[in-house]
């Protein structure tokens, strides 16, 4: 009985494993959806919007240095003095 049991199992196994590598090479992939009430702006836009949201993160944050790079880790978080993980004393 255990026998029968077991070798329907092992016939059935790789059958179902095939079904299910079908179905899903088959499924469609799910349709882009717009965020709700907001349109694709155009890339002209996007990238205004995203200037002006890096102008208001610069006017927060006057800590970062003028050439656009940003404020060391150490700067904000002293207990982090170096990045292999050995943290260093601030001062």
């Amino acid at each position: 009985m255990f026998t029968r049991l077991l070798t329907i199992l092992l016939l059935l196994c790789p059958l179902l494993m095939l079904a299910c590598m079908w179905a899903m090479r088959n499924r469609e992939p799910p349709q882009r959806q717009a965020h709700a009430g907001q349109q694709e702006l155009p890339t002209a836009a996007r990238v205004a919007r995203l200037e002006r949201e890096l102008a208001d993160l610069r006017a927060r944050f006057p800590e970062a240095d003028a050439a656009g790079e940003p404020a060391s880790a150490s700067a904000l978080d002293p207990s982090r003095g170096s990045r292999n993980g050995t943290p260093v004393q601030p001062g």
